[in-house]
């Protein structure tokens, strides 16, 4: 389970924003959303807007007060329950907008270990408030910058790239950090995938935690293609045996699995080949002269050749 950050001050866009991320992928999700105050509203705008997803979203609410300030383990407890009961590939968690990052991000790596781990810290900034904020919130601004990997300006979709600069300009960023220089809603699938993909790693730098970030290099999951070739030509079993280790040699793709029946001079043979490993086998009954080749990127030009006469 990768825990994803959304934080930034009070109004800035954050749910907003989260309404898109969640859009952008078809893994399953939960959305830890904590409201400073009594009453959350923010969750019930989450949940009417889940739509088709709703079996893999599910929100839980803290509303006893900034997660950060607690010193029961309200905050560090659901997110152990979610891992054991929900397990969800992504947990995206929404602090209120005056929690303290550095609090949150040292709860995490305290509970981090091989099924929960930190992803990308998102920072939300709002076009239209950020004067505001930096002037009289500079020291919160400051430590979220510390620790998060992305800016993202939110109630930015007018913004021409030079005030999205201006803006990047007035944070005084210093660091690699990933700036976007349009609104999130004009992002290609490039973007949207750096914070799927990324994962944060704890390191303590003159007795203060801090992160560094690396792009997971998983590589995407090949799909399995199946062809099936009917009343094959193969006339010997030395044909059949020489056709079998050419496709476990990878020339025509990587072949997975290849099964199939044979009829040579009135006996009745099955073939099996899995991995690096095949058998030929005599059959009782005739079930004709098939072959079916299952494995990714196959050459089907060249597989129907070498099952001809």
């Amino acid at each position: 389970m990768k825990i994803i950050l959304v934080s930034g001050f009070l109004g800035s866009g954050k749910t907003r924003f989260i309404k898109s991320l969640v859009e952008k992928t078809d893994k399953s999700i939960v959305i830890l959303e904590n409201e400073f105050g009594d009453l959350n509203l923010d969750s019930d705008y989450l949940k009417s807007d889940i739509g088709d997803n709703e079996d893999d979203v599910k929100v839980w609410e803290l509303t006893n007060g900034c997660i950060c300030c607690s010193t029961n383990l309200d905050f560090t407890h659901s997110i152990l329950t979610i891992a054991n009961t929900l397990n969800p590939d992504y947990l995206i968690v929404e602090p209120s907008g005056v929690a303290k990052i550095n609090n949150i991000i040292e709860k995490i790596k305290k509970i981090s270990y091989e099924r929960i781990e930190l992803g990308l810290p998102i920072l939300i900034i709002d076009a239209k408030n950020y004067e505001n904020i930096l002037e009289n919130y500079s020291e919160y601004v400051k430590e979220e910058l510390f620790y998060n990997g992305i800016v993202v300006v939110s109630k930015s979709e007018n913004l021409d790239e030079s005030q999205f600069i201006e803006i990047k300009n007035a944070l005084n960023i210093n660091r690699d950090i990933k700036f976007p220089f349009k609104h999130y809603s004009k992002w290609d699938n490039e973007t949207w995938e750096y914070i799927f993909s990324t994962t944060g790693i704890f390191l303590e730098t003159d007795n203060k935690l801090t992160l560094k970030f690396k792009i997971d290099k998983k590589q995407p999951e090949k799909k399995l293609e199946q062809y099936t070739l009917k009343n094959i030509g193969v006339t010997s079993l030395d044909k059949l045996s020489y056709t079998l280790l050419y496709l476990m040699s990878n020339k025509v793709g990587k072949v997975e699995r290849v099964k199939g029946n044979l009829t040579i001079q009135d006996n009745n043979y099955k073939f099996d080949l899995v991995g690096n490993n095949y058998e030929i086998t005599g059959n009782n009954n005739s079930l004709g002269n098939n072959a079916v080749v299952i494995g990714t990127n196959l050459n089907r030009d060249i597989i129907e050749k070498l099952f001809e006469n």
